[in-house]
């Protein structure tokens, strides 16, 4: 007769692996570890005034806004739409992009340039470190060369070089849009960059069966033709928690 231990030892010895396994493994199972916005306005030769603000998941675009609309982009757009963030990230790029267009039209008419194109693009990003610790940038270019940085623990612009203290004094001016910029880079940025991981990993392991695997294991390790034998209530625990202590300690270990 096999003794109940040796089912129960089984079990833990199971979960302990695919603990373990889950240690070893979370870096492959993170699915994203930057977050970017690009701000763009843009006047071309004889041509209206254009802008847009496109959202990048390591390096994939999943969402394009203007100041009125806005559109998921491919499936990972489509993915991300379900976020419980969404609308409010939404109404957050809109705003942005008001805020740019005015700071561009400020510059063209300040700047003594009648050189077309004439773009302006700020550029905000949130991103994990290989330590796990998370950090954020923000950058503006102009016709393609970066001239500013926003210092991430100041929140004050700094000259890429000395040709652009002008650009940076007018910038200086705009207070109402260097903290939001600040603010979305380090605050909004990082949160909805955690929650796409969490979400993305999620259909993750739906999508590759790995939750149906271990209640599979949790399953087959309890004994379906065991003697009736007495065992105390607090050594016996149903598969299904199991299944939901292990998903809930993965996802804590994200």
């Amino acid at each position: 007769m096999a003794k109940p231990q040796n089912s129960l030892s089984n079990r833990f010895q199971k979960l302990s692996l695919l603990v373990l396994l889950s240690c070893l493994g979370t870096k492959q199972l993170t699915v994203a570890a930057s977050l970017c916005y690009n701000y763009t306005v843009n006047k071309s030769e004889s041509g209206p005034w254009s802008h847009k603000v496109q959202g990048q998941l390591d390096e994939k675009t999943f969402i394009l806004c203007n100041h009125t609309n806005s559109r998921p982009i491919g499936g990972l757009g489509e993915t991300l739409k379900a976020i419980q963030s969404w609308e409010t990230q939404v109404d957050t790029l809109k705003y942005g992009i008001d805020q740019v267009i005015g700071q561009a039209l400020l510059m063209k008419q300040k700047i003594n340039t009648t050189r077309e194109p004439f773009t302006v693009q700020v550029k905000k990003c949130c991103w994990h470190e290989a330590d796990g610790n998370s950090n954020a940038s923000c950058d503006l270019y102009l016709n393609g060369y970066k001239v500013l940085y926003l210092h991430s623990s100041t929140g004050e612009w700094t000259e890429v070089d000395p040709g652009s203290r002008r650009i940076k004094e007018m910038w200086e001016k705009n207070k109402d849009l260097t903290d939001f910029l600040s603010r979305t880079s380090q605050g909004d940025c990082k949160a909805w960059l955690k929650e796409m991981i969490k979400s993305l990993l999620e259909e993750k392991l739906e999508s590759t069966g790995l939750v149906k695997n271990i209640a599979g294991i949790f399953t087959s390790a309890s004994p379906t033709n065991a003697p009736d034998v007495d065992q105390s209530s607090s050594m016996t625990m149903n598969p299904s928690v199991f299944v939901l202590l292990f998903t809930l300690a993965l996802l804590f270990l994200l």
